[in-house]
């Protein structure tokens, strides 16, 4: 993860404090059920006047105010909550780093999930006593070939027959006016990923949708579950009904378990005439040609990119 600046403040001993994510991580424990999720940040005083109780003060502020969970809405573990001097520093530097718990760490752990009117759901879970997370996982995947219209081809061998063969440069159906294309099976994978999200993240409705609904129909920017930047977009968010489980200490949890659709497509390279064209997995390539060749190609990007990992997963 690329530090960014996330949060400034003025301690108690009057120095300034610059807060800045760090690292992020997920400890998977038995069976690779998740245990706990961890980040760390620097906390660095602007000047030597610093000192580690203003550090640790601020440092714990920020956590209680701003990160008390995690994306997934677990708890910060008990003495989860660290921050020790870093050695040999030009600057009063501190590392800090948060821990959250999950509310079910090993299998075994939890009950059996049904919707809140009682009756039985499925949940995700594996029945009573099944592990239970709200880890976001891929639930289900598809690699069935789709179809995709393309003007230029990878490679062309022409055969005349009378007269000369033109070359069109890999144009593709050359109708006097344009290309016409044709349509080829291509790579089509479609995955869903599974959250199952406290039902407090979803109370305010409209704060939740401006948070997840600007990404829909956009394309990753970044690597998304190990997919190259241009090749994953997401299509949007189904629901099922309200669950609920029961704790270990009895009590009743709620939350909203949710399935994140996506799909993907990899990103290629084109040669035409022997210029090599990169086209993204979600862009469209056209061609623009006479009857001797193709004069030019374009690559259009018809989707925006936005950084999918910002869904709190990925």
């Amino acid at each position: 993860m690329t530090s960014a600046e996330i949060y400034t403040v003025e301690g108690s001993d009057g120095v300034t404090y610059r807060i800045t994510s760090v690292d992020s991580a997920t400890t998977r424990g038995s069976f690779g059920i998740p245990t706990e999720s961890e980040r760390e940040w620097t906390v660095e005083a602007v000047d030597q006047r610093g000192n580690y109780f203003a550090a640790a003060f601020v440092f714990f502020q920020f956590i209680s105010s701003r990160h008390a969970t995690d994306p997934w809405g677990n708890p910060v573990a008990e003495n989860g909550i660290e921050l020790t001097e870093e050695a040999e520093s030009l600057s009063r530097v501190f590392r800090g780093r948060v821990r959250w718990s999950f509310p079910t760490a090993t299998a075994g752990a939890g009950s059996e999930s049904s919707d809140s009117s009682g009756g039985g759901g499925d949940g995700g879970d594996s029945g009573a006593g099944g592990p239970f997370s709200y880890v976001p996982f891929i639930s289900s995947f598809s690699t069935a070939g789709g179809t995709r219209h393309v003007d230029v081809s990878y490679g062309t061998r022409a055969y005349a027959i009378n007269g000369s063969a033109p070359n069109f440069g890999g144009g593709i159906g050359w109708n006097g006016e344009g290309f016409d294309g044709v349509d080829i099976v291509s790579p089509s994978i479609v995955f869903d990923v599974t959250a199952r999200t406290p039902v407090g993240f979803v109370a305010n409705f409209a704060t939740f949708l401006n948070k997840v609904v600007p990404f829909i129909g956009c394309v990753n920017s970044e690597s998304f579950y190990g997919c190259a930047p241009g090749t994953v977009l997401f299509n949007g968010i189904t629901s099922s009904s309200l669950k609920s489980r029961t704790t270990n200490s009895g009590a009743t949890d709620y939350y909203w378990e949710m399935t994140y659709s996506f799909a993907a497509q990899p990103n290629v390279v084109l040669n035409v005439q022997g210029v090599a064209v990169p086209k993204g997995g979600w862009e469209y390539v056209w061609a623009l040609g006479s009857e001797e060749s193709v004069q030019a190609i374009y690559v259009e990007q018809v989707y925006q990119t936005a950084n999918l990992s910002q869904l709190g997963f990925g």
